[in-house]
């Protein structure tokens, strides 16, 4: 058989295969790779002819670069190692000639049935194969193998005991050379080559009547994720085990390799040397344990370590040498000797009481920094990590450990979580009460922060809850919250806690700090902000993306040209919103309506909101609901409010958008579950853009008679097209790239200056109020335009003078004054009189009206006493309304009715009927409503307001009682 044809037979059909070159002369190793046997099998005859001993791995792999047997895929054979020696048979680890071994091994395999094998002899030795005839996976073959192994202990047949369980084996190939003598002996077949065997047959013979069905493919792969974290922070000392062994608590199978190297057999010399080269200080004790054995030698010392794949089993040391592992203390506690030498390291400690880390995503807010000197430049990506309190520790890379000491001194050190997660500080939260911020580290995500309230901490099922929901799954829930509530009592006993905003903008009265997204910006320093239940949602959108630099191109397109000064007039509103908490007013809003397309009105409002974080933070959607719009406003507080596409609300609801804005403060709700009021936060003072396809006012005055009060809280302009059909789709796309990619960075730097110049922003405020009143001309009911446009010109003077942005102040403010002498011509424009909406009324009243001449002049001549009959003009279709007298040009119109009509049309009443006594020479009076009809005399007279609609000449009161006195014109006497 040759070498082509044995790798065939012996190796699965598929797979990664794996050489193993040793060269004798320079004690040189190398492994290598290969996807065929054909190609395996060549490279062992070049390097055999190069006077390389060659080995093959009985094994594929599941890819190149490995031979750990948790890589192996699948197996052909079941196999054996028999050495050959008069050493070897003096310590009854092998045979004096072949001729003996192979007569043992008739007798094993006639014990126990088996078929007969491939004998192959290895140039010394003999390798025995049981040759499959499906390859099986390894997870299925280590359960035989163990057993097939156990079995050749029990016949009591001299075999080299790493060998037939060892999923990574490696053996001599066949058709090569034994390069060890002077004479190099061939490897090669002995007899001939049998039949392959079945892999539930072989097992039956083993005495296993259940075994799992043989698989031809390997289980799923994928990364062992959580066990290389854990392993990565664990290390193995093995000067720690030597010590347990010489106090008695170690290992004794050690310890009498140690003490007696000279008479230690080769297997457990290798034992040894299996344990101390996994351990830190491996090479050395490796030496130290092996420098008195017969054959030692620092060569053949450090083959022997190479060829080492793990640590031995205690198993393993107990199948080589029995009797002794059984009776050690740790005997079915531990499986390996290496686990009484295993230490946590604990990562290093700075100066300033953090841990040391690598760099490994966006960094934290700087403490003591100044915006200017962070934003626009990409930040450090050094976290601070706090040291974690005692008896708790980060381990090398990562993760929270636990080290425990007990009375006897013995050292108890286990893993609480695989990642970096800790408390960076307390804080109290108007909604949560007493909480803790805490920072995750996972390794393919961004550090995540969260607040965890202490109610959660203290509940086992809540806290698993939280930490679920943030991505923390640990086994042992109860060790985790000993953790947290360590944390705790360490922050009480050293740190005071913090206030969590529940709100952005001002963070006090003082206005000495606004609040940005997780930023604390103050007049010299930034501080951290830590996220509240309202807040930690929107945090990551205030995180500056891109460079401040691209920003600047972006928002500075608004200046190459000068029909572009309505959107340089949006964009300022970002600046000039926090600077509406100097004035009384609560808001002041900006819609922006056009059918056209080709305006750039939403990319005006989205480059706005890019001053201060991602659009989707900083725009509401118009089809979110009135306690989500109203939600917002009062998270952003002092930060500019942005609706794009006002378009599809009805009257009413845009009325009372208008009217909430401008107010400051959402309606009062109740909390769920419980009889109290819900927490409200502070009134908002900031600017408010919208944008839609017809104009607000006009919607409203859909509905309304008269929205003029509506009209004052906000400003509209009309947008003109200002790009054509022909720009270019690439610019386009561009500047919508550049959006999503450049946003928070003006905003800090801006409100650090007003921060650092309070006083002198104040004053800069005022002025520009003055200014905009004078030149447009407004009035004390104009406060609200006065207030938006005084503190948007302020805030683009400012953000001029720190060249965040490159605008004409003077066009801008030419452009301030014709936006609002536009809105004072058209709230004239609204202006109803008390003609058009007394017209108004009967007009839509008409139907209900009761048309009719007047009867004065008949009464005298009925001669009855009972009013003279006259055919109406009109008779009312439903309810009456009213009753007009064609001849006398009098109305009596029935003050329920009116005052309805003037509710529904949002008109004052009182005000009214003032303008319609004052006005017109109107009375209060009682009439019988159908005098002259056939039901006169049937209804009594009620009563009415009664105007003479064209006001020619005067009637007799006969039939009509005047009750209007001087008392009646004073508006709040007005009959309701």
């Amino acid at each position: 058989m040759n070498t082509r044809e044995f790798l065939r037979w012996v190796l699965p059909t598929e797979g990664v295969y794996v050489a193993l070159q040793y060269d004798l002369a320079s004690n040189g190793v190398r492994q290598t790779y290969f996807h065929s046997t054909d190609e395996l099998a060549e490279a062992a005859e070049y390097h055999d002819s190069e006077g390389w001993d060659m080995y093959f791995a009985l094994s594929n792999f599941k890819e190149e670069g490995t031979r750990k047997s948790e890589d192996a895929k699948q197996i052909k054979s079941f196999f054996l190692d028999l050495d050959i020696g008069e050493d070897k048979a003096a310590k009854n680890e092998g045979f004096t000639t072949q001729r003996e071994a192979l007569l043992r091994l008739q007798e094993f395999r006639v014990a126990l049935e088996l078929p007969k094998p491939l004998i192959v002899n290895s140039g010394r030795g003999v390798h025995v194969y049981w040759v499959l005839s499906e390859s099986v996976a390894v997870e299925q073959w280590k359960v035989v193998a163990d057993q097939f192994k156990a079995k050749c202990k029990e016949f009591g047949l001299e075999i080299d005991p790493a060998v037939p369980a060892d999923i990574a084996r490696v053996l001599r190939i066949v058709g090569t050379h034994n390069h060890k003598p002077e004479t190099p002996a061939p490897v090669e077949v002995i007899g001939n080559t049998p039949d392959t065997v079945n892999f539930d047959f072989f097992a039956s013979k083993l005495g296993m009547d259940t075994i799992p069905v043989p698989k031809k493919y390997a289980p799923a792969e994928g990364p062992a994720s959580l066990r290389d974290a854990l392993m990565s922070n664990i290390k193995y000392d093995f000067r720690s085990i030597l010590l347990k062994a010489q106090n008695g608590n170690g290992c004794e199978q050690l310890h009498r390799i140690i003490k007696g190297q000279a008479e230690t057999s080769e297997p457990m010399w290798r034992a040894g040397l299996s344990i101390a080269k996994f351990c830190v200080d491996g090479e050395k004790a490796a030496h130290k344990i092996s420098n008195q054995h017969p054959e030692y030698t620092p060569e053949l010392t450090l083959k022997k370590l190479d060829l080492i794949k793990g640590p031995y089993r205690c198993t393993t040391f107990d199948e080589n040498d029995g009797g002794i592992c059984t009776e050690c203390p740790h005997w079915g506690k531990i499986k390996s000797p290496i686990i009484l030498g295993r230490k946590i390291p604990e990562a290093e400690v700075n100066e300033d009481g953090t841990y040391v880390v690598e760099s490994d995503g966006p960094s934290d807010p700087i403490e003591g920094t100044l915006v200017a000197e962070i934003v626009g430049q990409e930040l450090s990506t050094e976290h601070v990590i706090p040291v974690y309190p005692r008896p708790y520790f980060r381990g090398t890379n990562g993760g929270v450990y636990v080290r425990n000491i007990s009375q006897d001194g013995e050292v108890d050190e286990h893993v609480i979580y695989h990642n970096d997660i800790y408390v960076t500080q307390r804080v109290m939260d108007v909604e949560a009460g007493e909480s803790v911020v805490c920072r995750i580290h996972l390794p393919q995500d961004e550090v995540r922060e969260f607040t965890l309230p202490l109610t959660a901490v203290t509940s086992k099922e809540e806290l698993r809850k939280q930490m679920s929901m943030q991505g923390v799954a640990v086994p042992q829930i109860n060790d985790l919250m000993l953790y947290m509530i360590t944390w705790i009592n360490e922050l009480q006993a050293t740190a005071t806690a913090d206030i969590a905003h529940r709100q952005f903008g001002w963070a006090n009265d003082d206005m000495s700090a606004f609040i940005v997204g997780d930023r604390e910006i103050h007049a010299d320093h930034v501080r951290h902000n830590p996220p509240s239940t309202s807040t930690a949602a929107y945090i990551p959108y205030f995180q500056p993306k891109g460079t401040l630099e691209a920003w600047k191109k972006m928002a500075n397109f608004y200046n190459t040209r000068p029909e572009l000064v309505m959107h340089q007039y949006v964009v300022c509103t970002a600046f000039g919103s926090p600077l509406m908490s100097f004035l009384p007013q609560n808001a002041c809003a900006l819609h922006i309506h056009t059918n056209l397309s080709g305006c750039g009105k939403s990319a005006a409002v989205r480059v706005a909101s890019s001053v201060w974080g991602a659009e989707k933070g900083m725009m509401t959607p118009e089809v979110s609901t009135d306690s989500f719009k109203f939600n917002r406003a009062e998270l952003l507080r002092n930060l500019p409010f942005y609706i794009d596409e006002l378009t599809n609300a009805e009257w009413r609801q845009l009325s009372n958008l208008v009217y909430q804005i401008s107010s400051g403060e959402q309606r009062g709700r109740m909390a769920g579950g419980a009889n109290l009021e819900r927490a409200r936060g502070e009134s908002w003072h900031f600017l408010c853009v919208t944008t839609g396809n017809a104009s607000v006012v006009e919607r409203i005055a859909a509905g309304k008679q008269a929205p003029k009060a509506e009209a004052q809280r906000i400003m509209e302009w009309r947008a003109e097209r200002v790009f054509n059909d022909t720009e270019s789709k690439k610019d386009t796309d561009g500047f919508d790239m550049a959006l999503k990619n450049n946003y928070g960075h003006a905003g800090p730097i801006y409100i650090q200056y007003v921060l650092q110049n309070l006083e002198d922003v104040k004053k800069l405020v005022l002025k520009f109020q003055r200014l905009v009143d004078e030149k447009a001309g407004l009035t004390a009911e104009n406060r609200f335009w006065s207030a938006g446009a005084a503190t948007t010109l302020a805030g683009a003077y400012i953000a001029n003078k720190l060249e965040l942005v490159d605008y004409d102040m003077q066009a801008l403010f030419k452009w301030t004054i014709k936006l609002l002498k536009a809105n004072l011509r058209a709230v004239d424009d609204m202006g109803t009189t008390v003609e058009q909406t007394l017209n108004d009324y009967i007009t839509e009243n008409y139907n209900n009206i009761l048309i009719i001449k007047s009867t004065d002049d008949l009464r005298s001549n009925s001669g009855n006493g009972l009013d003279s009959i006259v055919i109406p003009e009109a008779l009312p279709k439903g309810k009456l309304v009213a009753r007009y007298e064609t001849d006398t040009k009098k109305a009596y119109l029935v003050p329920k009715y009116l005052k309805s009509w003037c509710a529904a049309h949002q008109i004052n009443y009182s005000a009214f009927v003032h303008d319609l006594i004052n006005k017109l020479g109107g009375k209060r009076g009682s009439m019988r409503l159908g005098k002259g009809t056939h039901i006169g005399s049937a209804i009594p007279a009620g009563r009415v307001l009664i105007v003479n609609c064209n006001v020619f000449g005067t009637t007799d009161e006969d039939d009509v009682a005047d009750e209007t006195d001087e008392a009646d014109e004073s508006e709040n006497s007005l009959y309701e």
